[in-house]
């Protein structure tokens, strides 16, 4: 089977809740061993939602990569949002997590031009919202009488502020 058709059956299997254990371990060890190519967002989605919680270590590896910020979205979603971990990777002001700040703001700035840029710039956004705090609610849109332009531009403005604020002063 030509790798597209496994990636694309085993995000549907995944979907219907039918991806064995053991095939979850080989999926998270490609991960972990870097094997997985330009499916890495893919295979992370399904070890999140086949594996759970107990791949947060894997998971949490994931919060900071440059290469392609949507996986890190994705590794901030799933922690904070599925996963209700928000508490424990809350971004303080230091260097390392502003790394990871910076991508998601560049991914709701200027999407990648190989998905749907309005949903991964959407996804960007409440990303940001939880990695400044937000809880999980409260992360998925505006609150009453806010658009969500309007809502995404006042956390974009907060993340530039605190990437501005945690920059070292020359």
């Amino acid at each position: 089977m030509a790798r597209d058709d496994y990636v694309r059956q085993l995000i549907a299997r995944v979907k219907d809740g039918t991806i064995p254990e053991g095939e979850v371990k080989e999926i998270a060890r490609s991960i972990s061993e870097g094997r997985t190519g330009r499916d890495l967002y893919r295979f992370l989605y399904a070890v999140a939602r086949a594996g759970g919680p107990a791949y947060e270590s894997l998971v949490a590896g994931c919060l900071i990569h440059p290469e392609d910020p949507e996986v890190s979205a994705l590794a901030v979603q799933v922690l904070t949002g599925h996963w209700r971990m928000g508490a424990k990777y809350r971004v303080p002001r230091d260097a390392f997590d502003a790394e990871l700040l910076r991508a998601l703001l560049q991914l709701a700035e200027e999407g990648r031009g190989e998905y749907d840029d309005d949903l991964m710039q959407r996804l960007a956004v409440e990303a940001i919202a939880r990695a400044l705090g937000a809880g999980h609610a409260e992360s998925l849109g505006p609150p009453a009488g806010v658009t969500r332009a309007e809502w995404s531009q006042g956390l974009l403005r907060a993340v530039r502020e605190r990437l501005h604020d945690a920059a070292p002063q020359l």
